[in-house]
């Protein structure tokens, strides 16, 4: 028998995760969100709506031979709408991205001016980095998925995709003196290239993490490109998808401790092919702060080829 202790120790949401609207409603006692809150779009809500139907209906069958119903008889929202009004958190609440509101509209976000609004802002605004790790030298930002070519992208509500360079990319790339983003409606196809940036003359393509239509840009990258430098997980993302295959895309990348073993990976791979001509400290020292500052010319060009797999 499982005991107590390691039940409620199952129960725990890792750092990074959120709890499903199912798990937060109380209608199943464990479940983690893993489609962004996107519930139009997910598969296990689709599934629960018609398992719910289902015993529903055959509640009135059960009780007319005096046997006991099925489990799931109630819906996230049915559950949710029995709480009194002023326990009845918002979608935006649950997620994370509003420290306290309460629905207002019954759970129907369509419909709802509060939504409306959230999606306005949250399309064009990069939420902030809860956690980062440091390995060796490099930051990782948690919750973010990595692209072997040393980009990023961050699922969000709605089922949009954040895309940036990751830090190992930006110091690689050093300060940049203009970043050139895909056009509004233009499809980028993960794996190949999906934008490109300059420093002093030269340039280097970058891919994209993910497949999808560009529906918004970071205009402020086109005056202050060295947002990409100072801020890459934030201030600095580059551009957002509506995603077309975003299960298989994510199956692809590196996410919590794979980005972490691949990050360290790079890291040895980078200080291996430096060896001493680039005086890069193997410890992760001062040095790692600006690679690009041991780079010129024709060595620069190379090793961005080699690490952003162009």
């Amino acid at each position: 028998m499982v005991s107590k202790d390691k039940r409620e120790s199952m129960k725990i949401v890792p750092p990074g995760k959120k709890k499903c609207v199912w798990m937060e409603a109380g209608v199943v006692s464990y479940k983690l969100c893993d489609n962004n809150y996107d519930c139009s779009t997910c598969v296990y809500d689709h599934a629960m709506q018609v398992k719910v139907a289902r015993q529903k209906e055959s509640v009135v069958v059960a009780a007319s031979i005096d046997t006991p119903a099925d489990k799931f008889t109630a819906t996230w929202v049915d559950k949710m709408m029995q709480l009194p009004a002023s326990q009845r958190k918002c979608r935006y609440m649950i997620t994370g991205e509003v420290a306290r509101k309460i629905c207002p509209n019954a759970y129907e976000c369509g419909s709802c001016s509060f939504d409306q609004m959230m999606q306005e802002r949250l399309q064009v605004e990069a939420l902030p980095v809860h956690a980062r790790s440091d390995v060796g030298g490099f930051d990782l930002a948690e919750g973010v998925y990595y692209h072997e070519g040393h980009t990023w992208a961050k699922p969000e509500y709605g089922g949009r995709v954040r895309v940036g360079l990751d830090d190992f990319a930006q110091r690689l790339l050093g300060r940049l003196s203009r970043i050139e983003l895909p056009n509004i409606g233009h499809e980028v196809k993960q794996g190949e290239v999906g934008f490109q940036v300059r420093k002093n003359g030269q340039a280097a393509q970058v891919l994209s993490p993910i497949d999808g239509i560009v529906s918004h840009i970071n205009n402020e990258l086109l005056d202050q490109p060295e947002l990409a430098n100072e801020f890459p997980y934030e201030k600095g993302w580059l551009f957002i998808i509506e995603p077309t295959k975003l299960r298989k895309n994510l199956k692809s990348l590196f996410y919590g401790e794979e980005a972490s073993k691949y990050l360290s990976e790079e890291r040895e791979k980078l200080f291996s092919l430096a060896n001493e001509d680039l005086r890069i400290a193997a410890d992760g020292g001062v040095s790692v702060d600006d690679i690009s500052g041991e780079l010129k010319g024709k060595n620069w060009a190379k090793f961005v080829k080699t690490f952003l797999k162009t």
